[in-house]
Formats: structure tokens, sequence, C-alpha cells
């Protein structure tokens, strides 16, 4: 990563804009989506996301946040795995929000897009599944919010899916994860583990 993606996770970024055009091809879809500087894997899809992309299984029908979307590449491929799925892109950085806005345009009345820190903006969301690929630069404490406000916006039943490398504590945040959720290891692959993480009932507590 470069010195000028380096703070993808500030509200503003100060590199100046310079907007790009990156192929993706993944999970049977390909498509050509809006880049720029200042946002995270600017010049392609980053290994970590496409481990997570090629893992993620949802309902047909779910209701899914793209939890630090970026330029939006989950939800743009997912949604056209999952014709039936609808989505909310949530990111700090307004100039990810923007590029995910046209990312996902296809998508339709599918996908919402806020600037949002987390789930900030919308408190009362619950939804049947987040994505997330952590921002590790952000600090783990941030992280671990992250992961504690996807528990509290998922339906029961509802499972959070994220990927975290080995060197940038995959464990540990598995063991913090496993103090709400049901974890489970589902990839692994070239230092990175991506979890299933399943809220379960408070009914069966």
């Amino acid at each position: 990563m470069g010195k000028e993606d380096s703070h993808y996770y500030a509200p503003s970024p100060a590199v100046p804009s310079r907007p790009l055009s990156i192929e993706v091809r993944v999970r049977g879809v390909a498509l050509t989506l809006h880049s720029d500087a200042g946002v995270f894997s600017k010049r392609g899809l980053d290994y970590g996301t496409r481990l997570l992309l090629e893992s993620v299984q949802l309902e047909p029908d779910a209701y899914a946040v793209d939890l630090g979307c970026g330029y939006g590449v989950m939800a743009a491929v997912l949604g056209r795995v999952y014709p039936a799925s609808r989505w909310l892109l949530l990111d700090v950085n307004e100039r990810a929000v923007a590029l995910a806005r046209e990312n996902v345009r296809a998508l339709g009345p599918r996908a919402q897009v806020l600037q949002s820190d987390g789930f900030s903006a919308v408190p009362d969301t619950t939804a049947d599944a987040v994505v997330l690929n952590p921002p590790i630069r952000a600090g783990k404490a941030t992280v671990y919010r992250l992961f504690d406000e996807s528990y509290e916006h998922l339906r029961d039943g509802g499972v959070l899916w994220v990927v975290i490398h080995k060197q940038h504590g995959a464990e540990s945040a598995a063991k913090h994860l496993r103090e709400r959720f049901e974890v489970s290891r589902v990839e692994r692959d070239a230092g990175y583990h991506v979890y299933r993480c399943e809220k379960q009932s408070r009914l069966a507590h």
C-alpha cells in the first residue's frame, strides 16, 4: 500500500483525485469499476477482498451491509451473484462513497450508499449479513468496534463475514469475535483467514 492510500479511512482524503478504471473478475462476474487515489486498494481487487468475495454465502433475498465498502466492489459483485439481494454500503471516506454510488448504480433501488463511521448514520438498521474487510490501519480499537457494531445490527441468526491476515491479528480477532458470535473459519490462504460469525438467538442462551 502506497503512502497516499494510508489514510483511506479518513473522512476526506488529503491526496488529489486521480480517477481510474479497474477490471474485476470474480464469482463469475466481470466488471469495470471506478476507482481513485485516496481509497483502499485503488489499483484493483486486493487478495483479501477476493478471498472474502469467493467465500461469502448469502440467502437469496438477503439484506446485507457492505461495511467499510470502499469503492463498492463487494456489493457490486455479490449484488449480481444474488440478484434478489438488497445492499446498504457504508464508508467513512466521502470519495469512496461517491465511487461506490457509481459502481452499484446498476443495482438500482437494491443498493443504498451512505457516508457513515460504522453504523452511526443508520442506528436502526437490522441486517441479515455484514461483509467486512476491516480497516487495519485505523487501529485495533476501530476494527473491534466495527465487529461489535455488526453484532448489534444483525438479526438473530445473521452472519458477519470477515477477512483478516494472520500478521494483522487474525487469531486475536477471532478470539474477540467468539465472545459474541459462533465463529468458524471457512477459508485460509496466503496468510488470510475468512471467518463466518453467526449471531446466535438470545433465546438459545
